[in-house]
Order: structure tokens, then C-alpha cells, then sequence
């Protein structure tokens, strides 16, 4: 059965549109570490937050010869709880190289700008620009820029409008190209009565005209406690005859629970509706989400093809999430890579890979600020600590000018004077023992005792 397989290593077990499951997750937890099996490949994540549950810091590692080596580096830069900055490296000649950056600016606590910068040999170079403006609290207008030699060109403006209750009215889209030409879409929406969502209408303009493309119904199921979406059906619009003709169906079915038990594609041929793929869910005795399983309709009914299987601990340390094969996808039960949802902290995510292994904090002090080995007036606070390599520096309390890492005898090790705003401190290739990091801010010098394990 092997051969039904071939094109669909890479479909996504996920949908955009999938109503609210619960999955695999831990509840007031914060992930602090993911690793990823994905072929003959090992990935590990580790993740750092602030005091206030941000996520500012997060290392990509490789296993090589049962070694893990530095791949990337990510961190996130804020101003109480706005990130302000977000930072990529890369590890390359052994020091972390700048690669990409997203500076973000706020304006009455409202996101007014985001500017793309990509690193050359340490240079940073503009890409791209998106600018947003508001009435009020009501995002009215986003405009995206792309740098050009010597200014931002205006590629894509989008304006929204709305009803007076507060939902989106219509969205209008040009997108500019080269020589002045653009092309513009309209996006109409109509609600029940009840404020749902009816229907989603697409139109692209010809000359004077909107011409009519694409149109998307939704129909729910109404009962006392909420409100489910039963079916979406899409349909193009039709030039010769002027009007709407199905293409595509999607139908949820929900247990008595509330929850989403089987969801169903189907695309429209001639005059009938067609199965396309099929994906089934179970969930344990607490409502979280143990399967999904994607099938395929192979002679004249369901196949399990494949299947993402959640396990979820009592002692909520620690989640293993595995893609699978069923019968009808090769050898029932072996692992296979495919795209697999899951939950980061409380955002949906998807993972390419065979296998993850979720591991959650456990003592606070292991990823967030809390942690002061040096308890004098001039000490600065640094976690986790003891690390087995990776420290990080509170950027919003302290402006690093530079530091110094010397060992117990005074003999300086390390020196990094800082050109962006960042509170890495990185000795994964010292010995394990103590260190001492000396840091200067614009106003003082500061001091803290670093225990590398």
C-alpha cells in the first residue's frame, strides 16, 4: 500500500479553518524545550521567557554524533509587553552572526509599523516595510513596502471597513507592479442575524467593474451553549452562465462534547460531491486530543492513511507527539514524516518531522528571571543559572553596553561589546566550572557569579 502514500508525506494534518480542538498541551505551563525527529535528522529547541511569560530567547540545535551544535538563534526584544525587536542568528566560524531582523514600533500602544532587515557580513540591508494605521482601535488601512536602491515602494495596500457593530464590512486589495500597472480585489462579508459569519464574497476589478471570482458560505450548528461551524462550502463564479458553481466542501461533526469528532473534504464533480480526504479525532476522558487521523476514500470507503497520535501525561513534564502510518499508508504503526499541529503555550503551530518531545518548566527559575546568584546592590540578574551553556540578561531593566567573562582567578575569557540591544551570553564551549560576568550599562558596572554545568 506503500505507493498511496508517495504524494502525501507532506500533507498538513491541519486546517486553517478547523473549529477549536483541544490538543495536546499543558495547561499554565510554558514550553521549554522541543525536540523534533525528522528522518536520519534531530532538532532540539530551547525556549527562555521573561518575568511576564514572554518568550525572549529561543536556540536551535543539531545532533551530530551524539553532540548537539549551535544552529540559530532567535530573540525577542521588549518594551513591557510589546516586542519591539526581534533578532535572528545564525551560528557559523564559531560566533553567532547576525541573519534577519524585525524592528517594530507602537504608537498609543497600537502597532504602527514593522520594518525587515536582512545582515550581510554584519551590515544590515532594508527588504520590506509594512505600515498600519487605525480609527481608533479599528485597523483601517496596511500598507507593505518594498525597498527599492534608494526608497520604499509601495507593493500592496489593504483598507478595511466595517459595520457599525464593530465587525469587518469589506477588505480592498491592490497590489502594484512594476510599470504602474495593479490589480484590485474586493472582500465582502455578510452576517446571520445572531453576528455569525454568512458568507464571504470575492471580486477582482475589470475596467470599471467588479467582476465576481469566488464566494464562500458558512453554515452552523445553533445550540444553547455555542455555536458550531456545520459546513463551509466554496463556489467560483462561472463567466458563461453568471453564476456560482460548487468547487469545494468541508463538513464538521461533533460528539455530544462539544467536540470535533470527523472533518470532511470534498470537491464537487459534475453534479455530485466527491470525498476527498478525511480527518477523524480522539480525545481521552479530559477532553484532550490523543489521534487525528487522515483517510482517503479507497474502495468505496475510509482508509486510515496516517495518523498524529498525542500522549498526554498526568504529571504534565512532558508530551510525545508521533506521525505515524496507518494500514493503508505503508506498514501499520511505523513512524513517517508529515506536518504535525500541536500547541505552543497557547498558540496553534505546525511541525514538520516524525516524531516531538515536549518538556515544560517545571521550577520557575529555570527559564525565567528570577534567579540571583550575587545578592550585592552592583549584582545584575542572569538565568537560567546554572546553565549548561546559555545565559540571558532582563534587557528591559538593563541597556548592555558590553560584558566580560573572566574565570575565578581573574583571567579574562570572553569579551563582547554589543552593537544591538541584546542579553545573550553564550559559553557553551567553556568547561563546566564558575565564571564571573562583568557588564557595562550607559550608568554603571554590574557583577554576577555564572555556574556552567
Amino acid at each position: 500500500m506503500k505507493y498511496l502514500i508517495t504524494t502525501l508525506l507532506l500533507v498538513i494534518l491541519y486546517s486553517v479553518l478547523l473549529p477549536d480542538v483541544i490538543l495536546s498541551a499543558n495547561d499554565n505551563q510554558l514550553i521549554t524545550e522541543i525536540k523534533v525527529f525528522d528522518n536520519d535528522s534531530t532538532f532540539r529547541y530551547s525556549y527562555l521567557y521573561d518575568n511576564l511569560g514572554n518568550k525572549v530567547l529561543e536556540t536551535k540545535f543539531y545532533q551530530q554524533d551524539s553532540i548537539w551544535i549551535r544552529k540559530s538563534l532567535n530573540e525577542w526584544i521588549y518594551s513591557g509587553n510589546k516586542c519591539i525587536c526581534q533578532r535572528e542568528r545564525i551560528w557559523r566560524d564559531n560566533n553567532w552572526s547576525f541573519s534577519y531582523s524585525i524592528d517594530y514600533e507602537y504608537n498609543n500602544e497600537q502597532l504602527v509599523s514593522e520594518i525587515h532587515s536582512i545582515f550581510n557580513n554584519g551590515v544590515a540591508s532594508l527588504i520590506k516595510k509594512t505600515a498600519y494605521q487605525y480609527d481608533k482601535t479599528d485597523l483601517t488601512s496596511k500598507k507593505e513596502y518594498s525597498w527599492l536602491t534608494t526608497g520604499w515602494i509601495l507593493s500592496i495596500e489593504t483598507d478595511f471597513t466595517y459595520l457599525q457593530n464593530g465587525k469587518t464590512d469589506s477588505l480592498t486589495t491592490i497590489n502594484f507592479q512594476s510599470g504602474n500597472g495593479m490589480t484590485q480585489f474586493l472582500s465582502t462579508f455578510i452576517y446571520n442575524l445572531d453576528g455569525t459569519l454568512k458568507s464571504q464574497l470575492f471580486q477582482e476589478k475589470s475596467g470599471n467593474d467588479w467582476v465576481n471570482s469566488e464566494l464562500i458560505n458558512w453554515y452552523y450548528i445553533l445550540n444553547s451553549t455555542s455555536t458550531l461551524i456545520r459546513s463551509i462550502q466554496i463556489k467560483k463564479w462561472m463567466s458563461d452562465t453568471s453564476s456560482f458553481e460548487n468547487t469545494q466542501r468541508t463538513d464538521y461533526v461533533y460528539n455530544d462534547s462539544i467536540e470535533l469528532v470527523t472533518e470532511t473534504y470534498q470537491r464537487w464533480s459534475t453534479m455530485f460531491w466527491k470525498n476527498d480526504i478525511r480527518y477523524d479525532y480522539q480525545y481521552d476522558k479530559n477532553n484532550k486530543l490523543t489521534k487525528k487521523t487522515l483517510s482517503k476514500p479507497i474502495y468505496n470507503d475510509w482508509r486510515g492513511l496516517i495518523s498524529i497520535n498525542y500522549s498526554n501525561p498526568t504529571n504534565n513534564n512532558l508530551n510525545d507527539i508521533e506521525s505515524k502510518f496507518e494500514f493503508w499508508g505503508g506498514n501499520t504503526g511505523e513512524l513517517t514524516t508529515s506536518y504535525i499541529p500541536f500547541l505552543f503555550n497557547s498558540e496553534q503551530k505546525i511541525q514538520k518531522g516524525r516524531r516531538m518531545q515536549i518538556s515544560y518548566k517545571v521550577d520557575p527559575d529555570t527559564t525565567l528571571f528570577t534567579n540571583v546568584l550575587n545578592n550585592s546592590n552592583q549584582s545584575i540578574p542572569v538565568y537560567p543559572n546554572p546553565s549548561d551553556g546559555i545565559f540571558y540578561i532582563n534587557t528591559q531593566k538593563h541597556t548592555i553596553n558590553s560584558w566580560i567573562v573572566s574565570d575565578i582567578k581573574g583571567q579574562i575569557l570572553k569579551i563582547q561589546n554589543q552593537s544591538f540591544q541584546s542579553g545573550v551570553i553564550d559559553l557553551t564551549d567553556f568547561p563546566k566550572g564558575i565564571y564571573i560576568l562583568r557588564v557595562t550599562t550607559p550608568n554603571e558596572h554590574l557583577i554576577q557569579k555564572l555556574i556552567k554545568e
